[in-house]
């Protein structure tokens, strides 16, 4: 009768492959994140979900995408709720002041996030710097 395999002997495979997939996985983000610095162009848009989410009572009444000569942005118009100021929503959304979100995990680029009260709706504008 022979001994069964050590433990140690069999976790070793799995644990230098599970080192592999996460080297893997780092290395495509890194390229994924090289590649949005590098060939970004003015066209490039981040995903929705990095648009700021409206309070309750707030409506958002025009989500577009805004190009100029300085890029792409995502631009989103909000009705606050009764009695509340544009500026009043701005400050209750964080977005009292011009503000840089950093890199996140599936969205390796840093994102501008601009609002600004216009006619009596808040405008905001998120894009790449």
């Amino acid at each position: 009768m022979t001994s069964p395999t050590p433990p140690r002997r069999r976790a070793r495979p799995l644990l230098v492959a599970g080192f592999g997939v996460v080297g893997l996985l780092a290395c495509l983000w890194g390229l994924w994140f090289a590649s949005l610095r590098a060939f970004g162009n003015e066209g490039s848009l981040p995903p929705k979900w990095r648009i700021p989410d409206v309070p309750a009572g707030a409506t958002v009444v025009d989500e577009s995408e805004d190009c100029a000569s300085g890029g792409c942005s995502w631009q989103v118009t909000v009705t606050p709720a009764a009695g509340q100021s544009p500026e009043d929503l701005a400050e209750q959304m964080g977005l009292s002041e011009d503000r840089t979100e950093p890199p996140k995990l599936f969205d390796p680029g840093s994102v501008y996030v601009v609002a600004q009260p216009r006619n009596g709706q808040l405008v905001i504008h998120v894009g790449y710097e």
